[in-house]
């Protein structure tokens, strides 16, 4: 799912100080990027004024995203075209935005994807650009995409998805389904008697539960939430985003420092499906779910699993941006028993002793031992249809993995 992301300050827009069009290798003067930015502002002052200062309606205005050098236009008309269909499928009004600009389209900027909802009269908007893979067989190409709540100050995170002309119709209703989840976001949290305290380093950082913005560090109060498992985030622009799963307990205050880690660059948050190794580069950076500190560029991400088919991306990291990448790793046969590669012991499926912490097997049942201090227990399994199965070690019991 997309994940929220503060507005960006003035001075660290890639925008106001990069000489070059995200995604491209063509110059842009500092005197276009100022006019660029002075004609945007006008036009939301003018929008502004027109509708009388307010919101129109709950619409996400999704304009025609461009395409970057070595993608074809059409394709890029053609996703654009099928995102808003895909959101209208699922019961998101989507409208086109045709008074945006091809570079405030594609600009993956906060601050220009909440001129876009001010000029077309909506609270919600998309920036994106399509982009070219080199080297990349399957799926040259990929997209990149940001969403803005313009009401609740909310933004998701920068997200990556490769993308093929054959992919375009998966892909699209991939992206709307990420679209989706980002609109129907919960943004309030259920109020009670456990309390949570968050101070950081350095202060006047922003503070999300449960990904609902509630202020910034230095600023706030004693937050008082049911009793239950929250997960807080706090980011900075300069920093690395930090998240923590915290337990609260009624009549109790949870206090919370965190001391966030100066960057330069950006980051990467990589999250897949089953948990697997990340290659960034081509160099080993962590398991999955990781965020990665990274110098602006292009860069690749490639995940990996045994049992799985790898799943590369390509992610063009900006300043001080967090961009997400979410796979789902494709088996390497029609049906897969997995299991946690960190337990101790031996597993042995249908007289095969297996290492690598997954198995082939067939429909059917199937033969399960496991070795484990010196003591073996056995199981037959019950394998109903192809697919891929969890198989916890504990119980030796079996369940279908979400995909």
């Amino acid at each position: 799912m997309l994940t929220e992301h503060p507005a960006p300050s003035a001075p660290a827009s890639p925008l106001a100080s990069s000489n070059r069009v995200p995604g491209s290798d063509r110059p842009r003067s500092a005197a276009r990027s100022r006019q660029a930015r002075f004609a945007g502002l006008t036009l939301a002052l003018l929008a502004a004024l027109l509708s009388g200062g307010a919101w129109a309606s709950e619409r996400v205005s999704v304009p025609d995203l461009p395409a970057r050098t070595g993608v074809p236009a059409e394709l890029a008309e053609e996703f654009s075209s099928r995102l808003r269909d895909e959101l209208v499928a699922s019961g998101v009004s989507a409208q086109p935005a045709p008074l945006i600009t091809p570079g405030i389209a594609g600009s993956l900027e906060v601050e220009f994807t909440r001129l876009v909802a001010e000029l077309e009269g909506s609270r919600y908007a998309v920036s994106g650009e399509l982009v070219a893979r080199p080297g990349t067989a399957g799926e040259p190409f990929a997209v990149n995409l940001l969403v803005v709540d313009a009401v609740q100050g909310r933004s998701s995170d920068v997200l990556s998805l490769p993308l093929a002309v054959a992919t375009v119709t998966r892909v699209a209703a991939d992206a709307a389904a990420l679209v989706q989840g980002f609109v129907g976001a919960a943004v309030d949290l259920p109020p009670g008697d456990a309390a949570l305290f968050v101070s950081t380093e350095p202060r006047s950082a922003e503070v999300r539960v449960d990904g609902v913005p509630v202020g910034l560090s230095g600023q706030l109060d004693v937050i008082a939430l049911m009793p239950g498992r929250y997960e807080l985030e706090v980011r900075k622009d300069g920093y690395l985003p930090e998240q923590r799963t915290v337990e609260l307990r009624s009549h109790d205050t949870r206090f919370v420092h965190v001391v966030l880690t100066e960057l330069a660059g950006g980051s990467i948050r990589v999250t897949s499906e089953p948990v697997g190794d990340v290659l960034l580069d081509g160099e080993f950076a962590g398991t999955t779910p990781v965020t990665l500190t990274t110098l602006p560029g292009l860069h690749e991400v490639l995940i990996e699993r045994p049992g799985f088919l790898p799943a590369s991306f390509s992610v063009s990291v900006r300043n001080f941006r967090v961009h997400r990448v979410d796979a789902t790793l494709e088996p390497s046969a029609p049906t897969l028993l997995v299991w946690s590669r960190g337990e101790p012991g031996l597993v042995v499926v249908n007289g095969v002793l297996r290492r690598e912490g997954y198995a082939p097997v067939e429909v059917g049942l199937v033969e399960l031992e496991r070795l484990r201090g010196g003591g073996t227990r056995s199981a037959l399994l019950a394998v109903p249809e192809e697919g891929v199965y969890w198989l916890d070690l504990e119980t030796l019991d079996i369940s279908p993995m979400v995909r």
